[in-house]
Parts: C-alpha cells; sequence; structure tokens
C-alpha cells in the first residue's frame, strides 16, 4: 500500500514537470516567435522609410536638374544675344569709323605738278578731295582715309588759310595726298577711268598727277577724335 502510494507521488510529480516544462517551452517559443514577428514589421518599416526617402530624393534630383536644363538655356540665350549685340556693336564701330579697320582696296596718291601756271603752282583743292571721296562712296567704298585721317560722317573737308583742314588736321595743299579706300578694288579702281571723269580732269586741268594702285590689304586707322554731339536727342 505504501508502495503504490510512493508511486503514485512520483508519477503525479512527473506529470507536474512535464506539464510545467511543457508550458515554459511553449512560452519561450511564443516569445521568440513574438520578438521575431516585430523584428519583420520593423524592418518593413524602415525598408520602406528608405523606400520614401529614396522617391523623394530622386524627384528633388529631377527637378534640379530641370532649374539647371532651364538655367544653361537661358544662359545660351542671354549668350546668343549678348554676342548678336556684340557683332551689331562692332559693325556699327567700323560704319562710324572708331575701330581700324583693314581689307583689299585701293590706294590713290594725288601730287601736285612743279610747272607754273597761272603765276602759281599746282595745288590740291578741299573741293578735289571732296570730289574724289564722294565717287569712292558711290563705287562702294566701306572705310576711307585721306593722310591718314579717317573720313567719317562728321569729318569737314575744307580749305583754313594756306591749308587743307581735315578732322581738325591741317595739310599743305602743295603736298601729295594718300587716299586710302577698302572695298572691291577693281570697282574702286573702275570707278576713277571713265573718260571724262575726275581723274581726267585732275590730271588735264588742274595738273595733278594721279596713281592708283590695287592693294589686297589695307590697314586703315579708326578715328582718333572726340564725337560730341551737342544738339542731337535720342528718339523715346
Amino acid at each position: 500500500m505504501k508502495k503504490l502510494k510512493y508511486q503514485l507521488t512520483i508519477g503525479l510529480v512527473c506529470i507536474i514537470l512535464g506539464l510545467m516544462i511543457s508550458l515554459q517551452f511553449k512560452s519561450t517559443y511564443s516569445n521568440r516567435s513574438k520578438y521575431s514577428y516585430k523584428r519583420i514589421e520593423d524592418l518593413v518599416n524602415e525598408v520602406e522609410t528608405l523606400r520614401k526617402q529614396r522617391d523623394d530624393l530622386s524627384a528633388k534630383v529631377k527637378e534640379y536638374q530641370s532649374k539647371v536644363d532651364e538655367i544653361e538655356k537661358s544662359v545660351s540665350s542671354e549668350n546668343e544675344v549678348a554676342n548678336q549685340m556684340k557683332t551689331e556693336l562692332d559693325n556699327l564701330r567700323v560704319l562710324s569709323g572708331l575701330t581700324d579697320v583693314e581689307g583689299p582696296g585701293i590706294i590713290m596718291t594725288l601730287t601736285p605738278s612743279n610747272e607754273i601756271k597761272n603765276d602759281g603752282t599746282t595745288m590740291i583743292y578741299s573741293t578735289d578731295i571732296i570730289d574724289i571721296i564722294n565717287e569712292l562712296n558711290a563705287a562702294g567704298a566701306e572705310a576711307i582715309s585721306i593722310n591718314e585721317q579717317r573720313y567719317v560722317g562728321s569729318t569737314q573737308i575744307k580749305e583754313a588759310g594756306a591749308a587743307i583742314k581735315i578732322n581738325d588736321e591741317k595739310f599743305s595743299p602743295i603736298e601729295p595726298f594718300t587716299i586710302k579706300a577698302i572695298g572691291d578694288p577693281k570697282i574702286l579702281e573702275g570707278a576713277f577711268k571713265m573718260p571724262g571723269g575726275i581723274k581726267d580732269k585732275l590730271e588735264e586741268l588742274a595738273g595733278i598727277n594721279v596713281k592708283i594702285t590695287q592693294v589686297q590689304n589695307i590697314k586703315i586707322l579708326k578715328y582718333n577724335k572726340n564725337i560730341q554731339y551737342k544738339f542731337i536727342k535720342t528718339g523715346r
């Protein structure tokens, strides 16, 4: 009887220990499983957060790239406008004689003869030079100089006492004058080959030797005086 009671007691203790071990195992597995699910959820959230940050950064990159493209386009357009304005300004400087220029053309030399006519030495008059300038302009001359004085719209050619005044510089009318003109050499020279033209009149009537030489490259200096306007105003 005692032996049976002892065995029952031992069996009951074993059952209780088994139940306790089983419950402990289930609790541990449940905690591990719970921890594992929590970790996976955190990782998923972290991945989603990183993906959202990546998408935001990608959108920002596209936005900034678009701005960069607009700036580059604007700069390119401004550079194009600036280059066009510079070209126009350079052309205006050439037309107004404010820059040195060079190109093909002709060089004319007017040399008074030493023959005595009408009790005086042959001399050059301002009207002779003006006639030549007008003929050169009509023949398409793009730049003209007289004794290295650039001819511009405001240039005055006139007698000043015993001298000829050009751009406030005085020259002797009995000394040679050199006139340079840039343009088509053949056309410029041809303008003075017409019978009865300016060249013939200067040589036959005034006794002035006129020499014309075609040159492939002539340098004409810029107008070296200050251009001042006292009355002209820009339109509004």
